[in-house]
């Protein structure tokens, strides 16, 4: 082998010259590195070259080798070389390089103990990490480091050894970097700790941690970047592995974080990376943060004070300390209860709000939009209180301060938009303040981000505020912000564009006279082919279109609907991925709107959708910079998530290669790949089309189902997610449609009445074998809640069918026995066990949704089961007698709903359980909280109608009655209408027992009900009995009554069931004769 020319080929790929790269690698790959003296040749460079930069590229390209190679080495050159190697890494002054050989130390050696072979190698280490020399001991300490990175089972029966050593290490009196690279070696080892089967390394890593948060200090106290980063990485990577490894010091080192993230003194970069530690514990360790006390108000109050540092020169996408915080409050809100984050927040709000300071008016107002997104219920129930000081900001002299109230003011939007209805005067009254004050120059930054955050506050609210409130304001606002279509600033134009959208699907109709010149207005951008700036434009505008879609429906909008869909079908060529994703959701809103009925662009669709499916995906495996290569095990922590990488012998040896990066570059480490991304939104888009279009889409079933079921195994959550929830719509889908062909309708309870065609039965299978193969073991929160709303959906909307398929029920029941409990893995901390659940009270509002949907599961079980599921109620009714009495007025009312609902659905099959039920019901109709109240009056009548253990419920009727009679004043929760459903039901179960002269005319006077249309059903019910029975109250207030039958016959149409319409349709006819 030519020695000389290999040195001269790896110089000649340090040039700056792309070709003379391509050249030099190219023949690197065909001449040299095929064969093993290659590899001797590599490592004789790491050992004897004069430039560093040479030694450098030498050991990354080695290391690449040994895997390939080592082994075909001789066996008498072998001890030679190793001997070299150390001897080189002991007198290397450049520390890149040591790094750099030290991996290739590690990657022999891993090959070489497997065939027991160097066996003096970790002899020779340990006595350098012992050495009285400083220079020795930084060595040692970093091929120790190398070792356990690539080859830690090796390990396993040597940890008390090791242990010894680091406790030394560790404190070295000399060395940042010996202690540095004991931590990163301590981190390597905590995947060989058994937590349950061995105490003692679990104590003796526990004992670690505060000397590891010394040697952190000292990193920062120094500036040592390099150093501050590691000893940041191992913090991290503990989140990843068992909690007990760093429990006993896990509320010091949170406090220890937050102090940091706190002290403005401290470097910025030092401060985002304590912030981002906080958030990666309280998204992962969160039932661990919720159990130290007052540990959620001192991190909503801190990152608080961090968010009041803000400037009007802050810009969004800058990763500061501010930004960071303000993510922080987002993870809180998220994963916290409400009480222990989102109070404190609210104690401060009013300080906050009238402060001198600038920042802290900020602060407060972008904070609250936060928090609302992750508990909107909670934040809804508070939102009057806090309403009249964020239009105060909205108002604020400061423009700063109210471009940050408007931006808070659109995260309200988004969750709380018809909390906020009272206050539309108020609100539209300041969105116009702004948009005037920004008018005046309309070209200055600032100015077009107030009119930016005018539209997208007006974007957020529109739908919720209602199309009776919108259309109030539209013909003013439409025109206003139609002007901002021309205007100079794309993202202006995005913005309004979005704006007109909203209202359009707002106020539907009433948008008509404004569509044409609408479109016209917009039709320019939606084809723009180049441009960065252009392409987003184009992506708002085909949003707006498709949203304008639906506002006017589909012959309003025939004109626009093939020139848009041809457009869009060209734009998925333009290869930019946020048009691509804004194409597919425009695909959703159109096949919505036209229920599939596209023409030959609906092929188009199916096939785009199929193409993004089928993309090459990039691999969540990646490289890491070169000089990295090693440094880290196959996986690593990227914002609290493990992360898999590609080993050295596993990369490829592309030019890209021979870059010489820096040894922490890591921002560029993702764990998503963008075509991973795309495929969420294309598998969401995909059940949405299939679902509209019906029978429309039978010819593309098939494929479909092959193209999505593998990715409910996808690594990534949000393509799993996606993947479930359209499987099983493409199962409703097609069981609605054979239910069509077929003429007859499901009926609950097994056996099957009628038994599914084979194309559905088939469906059917691969639909629950995919879902149950990851339902009762993801951790993924959202995943696990899309799996409860499909299957709650279809058991409700087809039937028992699925239920037949193979361990179906049976792994139901299971599933939803440890979620309702609390006990799945997505509602627990990593390794966490119930234990430790059971020691934090309440939980986010994301917690409880988990439970919420499996609660909603058990409904749908009932709904396809009928009678047969008194059988299941057995499993479920103490933990659900149990959330009866829950603290929380949430957990309350739903499991309230959930027994009424329960109970409705099972029949007479509920008389066994009516004593256990009726005491916490005729509790709960005296709850605190109005939704419990109105959904216990709800239930209660289910179970009095229901039941045939009369003696059982009798006896209380006259309770009752007692508390239904103030419900019945109450105009809220729709309190009046379920108080007059448990009345009704009640007579109509037992008419002596109520004393109809009594409550009868109050009945009456809250005719028609105005909220629960459902439970018109039993109202009418009742009178139509009464009537024949001949009651002589119900014929007293005939002329009432027949007046309130004109009202209920009239419009809105949905007040009454078809069967309903009929009793009424037939009392009236009878009573007017």
């Amino acid at each position: 082998m030519d020695q000389q020319r290999l040195v001269e080929l790896l110089q000649a790929s340090q040039i700056p010259d792309t070709q003379k790269v391509k050249a030099a690698t190219a023949e690197l790959r065909k001449n040299f590195y095929p064969h093993p003296d290659s590899l001797l040749g590599l490592l004789h460079i790491v050992v004897s070259h004069s430039e560093p930069t040479v030694r450098m590229l030498a050991a990354v390209q080695g290391l690449r080798l040994v895997p390939k190679h080592w082994s075909k080495i001789a066996d008498d050159q072998k001890p030679a070389v190793r001997n070299e190697l150390l001897q080189a890494i002991i007198r290397e002054q450049d520390a890149k390089c040591r790094h750099g050989q030290s991996r290739v130390i590690a990657a022999i050696a891993t090959l070489d103990f497997e065939n027991e072979q160097w066996g003096d190698l970790l002899p020779a280490v340990m006595q350098l990490t012992s050495s009285d020399n400083v220079a020795h001991r930084e060595v040692g300490s970093y091929i120790i480091f190398s070792l356990l990175e690539a080859n830690p089972p090796y390990f396993e029966d040597h940890l008390s050894t090791l242990f010894e050593l680091f406790a030394k290490t560790i404190q070295d009196p000399q060395s940042r970097d010996v202690r540095v690279n004991t931590m990163l070696s301590i981190s390597s080892i905590l995947m060989l700790v058994d937590a349950d089967e061995d105490e003692q390394s679990v104590n003796t890593i526990q004992e670690f941690v505060p000397i590891m948060v010394n040697v952190l200090k000292d990193a920062v106290d120094s500036g040592d970047d390099e150093k501050i980063q590691q000893s940041f990485e191992v913090f991290q990577s503990f989140l990843a592995y068992d909690p007990a490894l760093i429990s006993r010091y896990f509320k010091d080192l949170v406090q220890f974080m937050l102090d940091l993230a706190v002290n403005t003194n401290a470097d910025d970069d030092v401060r985002v990376q304590a912030l981002s530690f906080l958030a990666q514990c309280v998204k992962y360790r969160r039932m661990k943060v919720q159990a130290i006390p007052d540990m959620g108000a001192q991190l909503m109050k801190k990152s608080l004070m961090i968010l009041s540092e803000l400037t009007d020169d802050d810009e969004e996408e800058d990763t500061t300390p501010v930004r960071t915080a303000l993510s922080l409050i987002d993870q809180l809100a998220t994963d916290l209860p409400p009480r222990q984050v989102v109070v404190p927040l609210l104690d401060e709000f009013p300080k906050y709000a009238i402060s001198q300071n600038p920042g802290q008016r900020k602060a407060c107002v972008l904070a609250l939009g936060t928090c609302a997104e992750g508990a909107p219920e909670f934040v809804s129930t508070q939102i009057a209180s806090v309403m009249p000081m964020v239009l105060n900001l909205l108002k604020d002299p400061e423009q700063g301060v109210r471009q940050s109230a408007l931006q808070g003011l659109i995260r309200l939007g988004e969750d709380l938009s018809d909390s906020m209805a009272s206050h539309h005067d108020e609100i539209m009254t300041a969105l116009v303040m702004n948009l005037d004050a920004a008018s005046s120059n309309e070209s200055d930054k600032k100015n077009a981000e107030i009119i930016r955050s005018v539209c997208g506050a007006i974007d957020s609210l529109a739908e919720g505020l209602g199309s009776e409130i919108i259309a109030k304001y539209g013909e003013s606002m439409i025109q206003r912000i139609g002007t901002f279509l021309a205007h100079p600033d794309p993202k202006v134009k995005s913005s309004a564009a979005g704006a007109l959208g909203a209202i359009a699907a707002s106020i539907k109709s009433a948008f008509n006279p404004y569509l044409s010149e609408t479109m016209e207005a917009m039709s320019s951008y939606i084809m723009a082919e180049t441009g960065e700036d252009e392409l987003a434009l184009r992506s708002s505008v085909c949003d707006a279109m498709g949203r304008i879609a639906i506002g006017v429906g589909s012959e309003q909008f025939r004109p626009y609907v093939m020139p848009l869909l041809m457009a869009s079908e060209k734009a998925l060529d333009l290869g930019n991925p946020r048009l691509r994703e804004t194409t597919f959701i425009l695909w959703s809103q159109l096949a919505t709107v036209y229920e599939g009925d596209l023409g030959e662009s609906l092929a188009g669709i199916f096939k785009g959708l199929f193409d993004s499916l089928e993309l090459e995906e990039e691999e969540v495996e990646f490289d890491i910079p070169e000089d990295q290569d090693g440094l880290v095990d196959e996986e690593v922590i990227i914002a609290g998530k493990k992360i898999k990488v590609k080993s050295a012998e596993d990369a490829d040896d592309d030019e890209d290669a021979m870059d010489d990066d820096d040894d922490d570059d890591w921002d560029d480490l993702v764990g998503v790949s963008a075509q991973a991304f795309e495929k969420e939104i294309a598998l969401e888009v995909l059940g949405d089309v299939i679902y509209a279009a019906k029978e429309k889409s039978v010819p593309y079933i098939e494929k479909a189902i092959e193209l999505v079921a593998p990715f409910a195994e996808h690594s990534y959550e949000g393509c799993r997610k996606n993947a479930i929830g359209t499987l099983w719509r493409t199962y409703a889908c097609m069981w609605e449609v054979a239910e069509k062909q077929s003429g007859t309708k499901w009926e609950p309870g097994l056996p099957l009445k009628s038994e599914p065609d084979s194309h559905v039965a088939k469906l059917g299978e691969i639909v629950s074998t995919a879902t149950l193969h990851i339902w009762p073991d993801e951790s993924d929160r959202d995943a696990v809640t899309e799996i409860n709303r499909s299957v709650a959906f279809t058991l409700k909307a087809c039937g028992p069918a699925i239920l037949g398929q193979k361990d179906m029920m049976e792994q139901i029941i299971t599933v939803l026995g440890t979620i309702i409990t609390r006990s799945h893995p997505c509602q627990l901390d990593l390794g966490e066990g119930d234990d430790e659940q059971e020691a934090a009270q309440g939980s986010s509002e994301w917690d409880w949704l988990v439970v919420d949907t499996a609660l909603d599961v058990l409904i749908g079980l009932a709904a396809a089961l009928g009678s047969q599921f008194a059988e299941i109620w057995k499993v479920f009714e103490k933990p659900i007698i149990k959330l009866l009495s829950s603290n929380e007025a949430i957990e309350r009312s739903t499991a309230v709903g959930v027994v009424a609902e329960c109970v409705a659905y099972m029949g007479n099959g509920v008389t066994p359980y009516t004593s256990a039920l009726l005491r916490p019901l005729l509790h709960r109709l005296s709850d605190e909280d109005k939704e419990t109240k109105s959904n216990a009056a709800y239930a209660t009548g289910q179970l009095v109608y229901h039941s045939e253990d009369a003696k059982t419920y009798l006896p209380a009727y006259n309770e009752i009655l007692n508390k239904l009679e103030p419900l019945l004043q109450i105009k809220d929760a729709r309190l009046q209408d379920n108080a007059a459903g448990c009345l009704c039901r009640m007579i109509l179960a037992h008419p002596d027992q109520v004393p109809i002269a009594d409550v009868l005319p109050a009945l009456v006077d809250l005719l028609p009900l105005k909220e629960d249309y459902e439970e018109n059903k039993p109202v009418y019910q009742c009178l139509h009995k009464l009537y024949t029975l001949s009651n002589p109250t119900v014929q007293e207030l005939t002329p009432k009554i027949l007046n309130v039958f004109q009202q209920v016959l009239g419009p809105p149409e949905e007040q009454l069931e078809s069967e309903t319409r009929e009793i009424v349709q037939e009392m009236a006819r009878a009573l007017t004769k």
